[in-house]
């Protein structure tokens, strides 16, 4: 697995057109724990592996299909031998929330799909024939004229909005809110716990970082991620964890120690809470899974 940078950073893609339509290998430079403006709908083609988005960890394989919303923090990894490369991983669809704001006000008939995207603020995966519409429209998109690749834009989102089988994934407010935040100051602050994830991770010192007292820091945190700052390095320390667990045969022992918990007991307790299942637990069904083919018969445009 390639080594993950450790700060959020903001993709800034100079989107040109009204979305634009990627077709991703494996690995690849946006392999990373990182955010972006933009909304992105994320269809798996091959491998299988772990989603981290916010404070959830979630299985992927081929078919799997989520919608990222702006600003959330995530990053995929495939569960593939090392050094292996794959040349396309993934279908991407990126797009701007002012964009589409802009267009319901003109057109009042995508005001419909408006409820497909405020759910999306933590993100959202779409199973049942969802992935199958989906693939099928995502997969002729790039070969399209531009007035059939806004039609078929349109298609695909309302396939998601009408979508029954869909789970909405995270559970609180685990994303960078873009009002109150700098994010070249949050950024400074996310550096600082990943530079030091092994060791004490100090709220002062982070504090000092940014120029801000204990009190203003405490509150100036909770604004921007929904959760107190000794809870964010938990959830921190824990997806690295899972990291480790997912794609290295190290030890549960030293894995503990590797991300910064003093004792197994209470990194078992931890993990746990934020997970829902042991570190073995996790381990074991991670090794379970298989690597899948994704089957492109199946999922052919009509």
């Amino acid at each position: 697995m390639p080594e993950m940078k450790p700060s959020l950073e903001v993709n800034d893609n100079n989107l040109g057109n009204s979305f634009r339509f990627q077709r991703c290998g494996w690995p690849n430079d946006s392999d990373k724990w990182h955010f972006h403006p933009e909304y992105e709908l994320h269809q798996i083609v091959r491998t299988s592996g772990k989603l981290f988005i916010g404070d959830n960890v979630l299985n992927f394989r081929p078919g799997s299909l989520f919608l990222i919303g702006p600003y959330t923090p995530h990053n995929f990894v495939s569960d593939a031998r090392s050094g292996a490369v794959v040349p396309e991983r993934d279908l991407i669809l990126q797009f701007r929330k002012e964009w589409i704001e802009a267009s319901a006000n003109v057109l009042t008939e995508l005001r419909l799909l408006r409820p497909a995207f405020d759910e999306a603020v933590f993100g959202v995966e779409y199973g049942g024939e969802t992935q199958q519409a989906v693939y099928g429209l995502m997969n002729r998109i790039d070969s399209e004229e531009p007035l059939e690749r806004l039609i078929s834009f349109m298609r695909i989102i309302d396939h998601l909005k009408q979508c029954r089988r869909k789970t909405v994934l995270g559970t609180s407010r685990y994303f960078i809110d873009m009002r109150t935040a700098s994010l070249r100051r949050f950024n400074k602050v996310v550096d600082y716990i990943h530079e030091h994830i092994e060791e004490d991770v100090s709220m002062e010192e982070a504090a000092d970082l940014v120029g801000m007292s204990y009190k203003m820091f405490s509150r100036w945190f909770i604004e921007c991620t929904g959760i107190g700052f000794r809870r964010y390095v938990i959830k921190t320390r824990i997806n690295k964890s899972c990291e480790y667990l997912f794609s290295t045969s190290r030890s549960i022992q030293e894995i503990c120690y590797l991300v910064g918990f003093n004792n197994v007991s209470n990194y078992n307790r931890l993990f746990r809470q934020v997970i829902g299942v042991t570190p073995s637990e996790f381990r074991r069904k991670s090794q379970e899974a298989q690597e899948y083919e994704f089957p492109l018969e199946g999922f052919a445009a009509a």
